[in-house]
């Protein structure tokens, strides 16, 4: 399928101009969600620590009192200046226990709102750590309804229970309510519910410790999190604290669906000013293409014209034409003519630069395969031969040779004389081998003879001692008498090789056990 120049022009224009607005409509979406969500950390935290202050306040406050009327209290009862006092903080009645938790009286309040034994199996109270006055955790068992307690153990090792009630708790939890289901929620430091928007819940306590959120408040963190609600039932945000006082955490949760749907709002607005926006750019771009190909489509027309004319005397064509198009049409005669012109030197340009070319990959096949110090054939070419004559499952030889001391060399009269050292021995070696045998330069100091007519490995270990010999000889390098020697590995492939690697791991391994043996000496591969 080809496209016009002006349908494929207003494509790439509404596709330049759609990136953008696209860009801009996501970046918007995005941040009303991140502000929304950047809501939720400001306003939803700071709800959670105030009611945990306002909490943290009420639970000193009520300690405080119970403290002062527990210390100057006697068994008749409670002075009535306190009545006040402790029915500002929920006191619904403080009885007095001897110190195994056996009821002596109730001093104030009714006594039916106190336990008669603090020890009784069905609804015991912890005894230790009564020093300080605190609050209890949530007793649901062996009361007619949930209860909170202020507990605490005077000097004269008798222990105080004040009976409580949560209405100040229930009142700060019903303070707080936002959208459709954003409330506020209150727990005891073992997750039993305080005061909770579901009434039933917060009637029998329920335990709600296993809320990925409660864990938190119960671990002492504060913060926001996200977590499933089972009593809304749908994912919730909240900011959350804990009142450091009692341990009681306080959460502000809001169904993350009304954010999104609060976001939506603004995503609605800012996809209609995207859609908009892209109307009016197709509108303009259109427009625009079209004041751009109109005088193309001119051109066009008359450059078909100039290439049907065939003969270079007509100068214009008839009719009347404006100034700018008669030069317009001359300049394209023109370049016709230069253009025929030219075909043939650039038909002898090309053969040039075909020739070169091939010239260039000679060049570069020679570099591919050969070694730039000596030469030889490198590790690729001398690893495809192997590879070609295992295919054909041929018997012959491969040495695999390793210079003793060549590290020394390099140390002692440079990397320069070492690579000249290197260049001669090969020199040397590819003198003494039959034509058909490859010398190869695998790497370092390490070369491989390839002997693929050689299947006999006594006439394959003769030819490799001719080989230690050679190494053996003294060269002269620049003035200087070099004395090096070799380790040479023999493995005969025999048709049993699978591959490449295989062979030469078996000759590589047979020099360096010629190497443990002594050096200058040729080792037949197992």
């Amino acid at each position: 399928m080809k496209l016009s120049f002006r349908h494929l022009l207003f494509l790439v224009m509404i596709l330049t101009s759609l990136i953008p607005i696209t860009a801009i409509s996501f970046w918007s979406a995005n941040s009303a969600l991140e502000n929304e969500y950047n809501m939720v950390h400001d306003k939803h935290l700071l709800l959670a620590q105030n009611i945990t202050k306002a909490l943290n306040r009420y639970a000193i406050d009520a300690l405080a009192i119970f403290t002062t009327v527990t210390n100057s209290n006697s068994q008749q009862g409670v002075d009535s200046i306190m009545f006040d006092l402790l029915n500002t903080v929920d006191v619904v009645s403080i009885g007095v226990f001897n110190p195994q938790g056996q009821r002596e009286s109730v001093v104030y309040g009714a006594e039916n709102s106190q336990p008669l034994s603090l020890t009784d199996a069905n609804n015991p109270f912890d005894l230790s750590e009564l020093s300080e006055a605190h609050f209890t955790p949530i007793h649901k068992n062996g009361v007619l309804q949930p209860t909170l307690y202020m507990i605490r153990q005077t000097p004269d090792m008798r222990i105080w229970l004040a009976t409580m009630h949560a209405t100040y708790i229930e009142q700060l939890q019903s303070a707080v309510m936002f959208g459709d289901k954003g409330h506020a929620a209150i727990v005891d430091k073992r997750g039993n519910v305080l005061a909770h928007p579901n009434k039933t819940w917060q009637a029998e306590a329920k335990n709600i410790s296993k809320v990925s959120i409660v864990k938190q408040m119960m671990a002492g963190e504060t913060g926001v999190s996200q977590f499933y609600s089972p009593a809304v039932k749908a994912d919730m945000i909240a900011g959350f604290d804990v009142v450091p006082t009692t341990g009681w955490g306080v959460m502000i949760p809001q169904p993350l669906v009304e954010l999104d749907q609060r976001a939506f709002v603004v995503i609605k607005f800012t996809l209609l000013v995207a859609l908009v926006s892209l109307i009016v750019c197709s509108v303009f771009s259109w427009w625009i293409v079209g004041l751009i190909t109109r005088p193309i489509d001119i051109l066009t027309a008359k450059t078909r014209v100039i290439t049907d004319i065939r003969s270079d005397t007509q100068r214009h064509p008839r009719g009347f034409h404006t100034a700018e198009f008669a030069k317009l049409f001359d300049s394209f005669r023109q370049m016709s003519l230069e253009i025929r012109n030219g075909r043939e030197e650039l038909e002898v340009r090309v053969a040039d630069r075909t020739a070169d070319l091939a010239e260039a990959q000679e060049k570069a096949l020679q570099l591919a395969n050969h070694d730039a110090v000596t030469g030889l054939a490198n590790r690729v070419a001398i690893r495809d031969k192997i590879a070609e004559l295992l295919q054909q499952q041929k018997h012959f030889s491969l040495l695999f040779i390793d210079l003793d001391g060549f590290k020394g060399v390099n140390d002692q009269y440079g990397h320069r004389v070492g690579d000249k050292l290197l260049k001669t021995l090969a020199d040397k070696v590819n003198n003494h081998l039959f034509i058909h045998d490859i010398l190869a330069r695998y790497g370092g100091d390490e070369f491989i003879v390839l002997m693929p007519n050689m299947d006999s490995i006594i006439a394959a270990e003769c030819a490799a001692e001719k080989l230690l010999q050679l190494f053996s000889e003294p060269v002269i390098i620049e003035d200087s008498v070099i004395c090096i020697s070799a380790c040479i590995g023999l493995a005969l492939s025999s048709g049993f090789d699978k591959d490449t690697d295989s062979l030469i791991h078996r000759a590589d391994t047979a020099m360096y056990r010629a190497k443990r043996q002594g050096k200058n000496k040729v080792t037949i591969a197992s």
